[in-house]
């Protein structure tokens, strides 16, 4: 039995993605690797109109600035994306897939913090300002330098702003007290982080509902992003044998058992691995 992917995952999804690692750090590569994402499960999406939807936003607030003001810059966008389009965080369906996906979230203009930030990032790029994910736990944000220093745009709340006290602040109320926080939190997010999270915000979403082809799907996404994570193998294998598929899930598990021998659950993994050989 070949370990050969995708398994579980949409061929078109797997293909896109695999085409942006070589360029992953690039503007476009983190729009089509979230256009990948979602054709997993949306398989008429593509990739250029979902290009084509982002550029005629940037066109829209572009046309109403004359030269390259950041503040004006910064009112336009906001103006266009929040009040005339009226993206929005989706609080009655947060944990909806379709959140996580980027076609859906265009299209009804409701979504999670990351994907509404990758809108917001990705027009103000467009536009010429200088624009960074930040991947705060549990809530991402979007930094924007409008030339008096850096700012943090909460777009999940309309394009809230926010000092990083602020940012501190909402961390406090989603952990409480006793999280840790510190300046580095606010570095800027790389394309394969936030891509990552996207990931594994979906790889809760479906295992909550016990999706397991989907969990997967996912994880098969996640390993192109992260080739050298074997932890991903066994992750896989595991899912593997819950989707009953058991001759690749030995694959995978047997292939992780031999570059991992000092696994701590090498005795349990290896019982697995009998049963699903056997």
């Amino acid at each position: 039995m070949k370990s050969s992917l995708p398994l579980c995952c949409a061929t078109g999804s797997f293909r896109l993605l695999s085409r942006q690692i070589s360029s992953i750090e690039s503007p476009d590569a983190l729009v089509n690797g979230a256009v990948a994402i979602a054709l997993h499960q949306m398989k008429d999406v593509k990739a250029a109109d979902v290009n084509a939807q982002l550029q005629a936003m940037a066109d829209t607030v572009r046309s109403r600035v004359r030269g390259r003001q950041p503040q004006a810059l910064l009112a336009h966008l906001h103006g266009h994306l929040f009040d005339e389009l009226g993206f929005v965080g989706d609080t009655e369906n947060y944990y909806s897939t379709a959140n996580s996906f980027l076609p859906s979230v265009l299209r009804n203009r409701r979504g999670l913090p990351i994907t509404l930030s990758l809108i917001y990032k990705t027009v103000a790029a467009r536009v010429g300002m200088k624009s960074w994910g930040v991947a705060l736990p549990g809530h991402f944000l979007v930094g924007v330098d409008a030339g008096d220093g850096p700012m943090l745009v909460d777009a999940f709340a309309r394009g809230r702003i926010l000092t990083p006290d602020e940012a501190h602040d909402r961390l406090e109320e989603i952990f409480g007290e006793e999280v840790e926080w510190s300046s580095d939190l606010l570095q800027p997010a790389s394309n394969r982080h936030w891509l990552t999270r996207m990931l594994q915000n979906l790889l809760a979403n479906f295992g909550a509902g016990e999706r397991y082809a989907d969990v997967a799907a996912m994880l098969e996404l996640e390993m192109l992003l992260w080739p050298d994570e074997s932890r991903l193998q066994r992750d896989l294998a595991l899912v593997l044998a819950r989707c009953g598929m058991s001759e690749q899930a030995g694959v995978w598990l047997n292939r992780y058992l031999k570059n991992n021998p000092d696994d701590p659950q090498e005795l349990d993994l290896k019982q697995l691995l009998e049963v699903l050989t056997a």
